[in-house]
């Protein structure tokens, strides 16, 4: 007898999200026959009452699996429950003497809330963003908006990225998270080629984003790129102004979060930043992802133990807290390259202000709290993750900054550290920005004989200049990332399903 193959985790995964789509679609409809029959003998009110008791019993019943009580929680469902066995237990021709019974309330009632509590259990927990590891989430939901999400499942924008990748694909880590990669300037050519040949196999939900202008940009990526509105223009060479194109760039950002909703996680990177998929996959994706001062480190085998780990001079600088921005940083300010760019009068501190007061004060005190005053934070924007479950909020607060021109690396940090909630660490990425050769692998390997890691770095090139002084791509590059990850999994101690052309490359 043939033995059937053994279905993978994913695929098993999305065969029970199925099974429970359809058994919540069943039990939904077996409930919504309860309530009516409930409002055939009794009425409107007791079908609203029974409803509240599931609702009632199945958020209590969460909060104590996962020990997230709160009083307000406990209180408001015992009120509840005791109010619905307080309705039950009266007499019924107390509460209806003129409506004549032909089948007992009390079944009827017993159906209609167990039909409610499997409801909620099922449907719940079949949406998108509603998983158990988001069950405290749950908890900060009013009544209506929980019966609302559980009702509604999310649908996702089709992308064309799912068929980058022709294998059998084994990777599942990234399976919920969007991809957004950013084009400052409409290069797009092989960069586009080679960044989706080496990433498209981790990464099956990725867009890539460029800007408004399609100068140089070539025919063959037209219907490749999410083309958005905004455009900043550039010029270098008034060193009082320095204009550069990707100064703007979280615009683009903002348009792939209004676009593409229902993602667990949104990773977000430029086509010329490396990244280090068997380190990223360890990092958690509840939690916001960047290189904090108040990051967390995400625990590292090839470093060593705890200690080791901890140790601030194995890692990548963090990104930077302001200067005071109620001091007149302009007064001081030279230039971009010899300073940074809090005392900018076009881009600096001074005009991001008037976006960071508008945010909500609680964000703001909770950002002061750790910075020791109000401050901004201010650094590269080459690495970023953001949780779905935060993807509103952090978009009200960059769209703030959006409304002045505000630097994108002031913009973008400091709109994540104002989102990310008390309580919720920032998991630290290890990334680099760099600016001299080794712009490849080497870069890497560098680090590692160095003792330090490298999760993230920019600028990773696509290519090299010939002699002539002119760019071209290497498709070299393609082969050499891929062994690269494979090292980096083995420095992990994780297995690793891809061997995908690197076996060309001598070790």
């Amino acid at each position: 007898m043939a033995r059937l193959p053994a279905l993978s985790a994913h695929e098993l995964h999305s065969q029970l999200f199925s099974a429970r789509i359809l058994f919540a679609s069943v039990v939904e409809a077996l409930m919504d026959l309860a309530l009516l029959a409930v409002i055939y003998f009794q009425d409107g009110i007791s079908a609203g009452v029974y409803q509240s008791f599931g609702a009632a019993a199945y958020l209590l019943g969460l909060g104590v699996l996962h020990l997230v009580c709160t009083w307000g929680l406990v209180t408001g469902a015992c009120v509840l429950i005791v109010g619905t066995v307080v309705y039950i237990a009266t007499p019924s021709q107390d509460l209806y003497p003129t409506v004549p019974r032909r089948l007992s309330v009390r079944l009827v009632a017993l159906v209609a809330l167990i039909g409610v509590a499997i409801w909620l259990s099922f449907t719940i927990h079949s949406t998108d963003q509603a998983t158990a590891e988001d069950a405290g989430v749950l908890l900060h939901l009013s009544p209506l908006d929980l019966l609302t999400a559980a009702a509604v499942a999310c649908p996702r924008r089709p992308l064309t990225s799912a068929s980058y990748f022709k294998g059998k694909r084994m990777y599942h880590a990234f399976d919920d998270v969007l991809l957004v990669v950013f084009f400052s300037h409409a290069r797009y050519d092989v960069n586009l080629d080679y960044y989706r040949e080496v990433y498209a196999e981790f990464f099956p939900n990725m867009v890539f984003v460029g800007p408004g202008s399609r100068q140089d940009s070539g025919f063959a990526h037209s219907y490749d790129v999410l083309v958005d509105s905004y455009e900043a223009d550039e010029n270098l060479s008034d060193p009082t102004f320095y204009k550069m194109a990707g100064r703007m760039a979280h615009h683009m950002l903002y348009t792939a979060l209004r676009e593409y909703p229902c993602y667990d996680g949104y990773l977000w990177a430029p086509f010329d930043t490396l990244l280090n998929v068997p380190r990223l996959q360890q990092f958690d994706q509840r939690y916001f992802w960047y290189h904090s001062p108040f990051g967390q480190y995400v625990h590292n085998p090839a470093l060593g133990d705890e200690l080791a780990n901890q140790n601030k001079s194995r890692h990548a600088p963090p990104a930077n807290v302001s200067p005071d921005p109620s001091l007149n940083l302009t007064a001081t300010y030279r230039h971009w390259g010899i300073d940074w760019w809090w005392g900018e009068s076009h881009v600096g501190a001074n005009v991001c202000m008037p976006a960071f007061d508008k945010a909500p004060a609680a964000m703001r005190e909770h950002l002061a709290s750790l910075t020791n005053g109000t401050r901004l934070i201010g650094g590269s924007a080459d690495t970023m993750y953001i949780p779905g479950r935060h993807r509103i909020s952090f978009m009200d607060v960059l769209g703030l900054f959006l409304e002045t021109d505000c630097f994108l690396e002031i913009a973008t940090p400091t709109a994540l550290h104002l989102v990310s909630p008390p309580g919720d660490p920032i998991l630290y990425v290890d990334h680099w920005w760099i600016w001299q050769p080794p712009l490849n692998t080497t870069f890497v390997r560098q680090q590692w004989a160095q003792g330090m890691e490298v999760d993230t770095f920019h600028t990773f090139h696509w290519g090299d200049k010939g002699e002539d002084g002119v760019w071209r791509g290497n498709p070299q590059h393609i082969p050499d990332v891929r062994r690269l990850l494979a090292e980096s999994a083995e420095r992990q101690g994780i297995a690793w399903t891809s061997r995908a052309g690197i076996d060309t490359i001598p070790a």
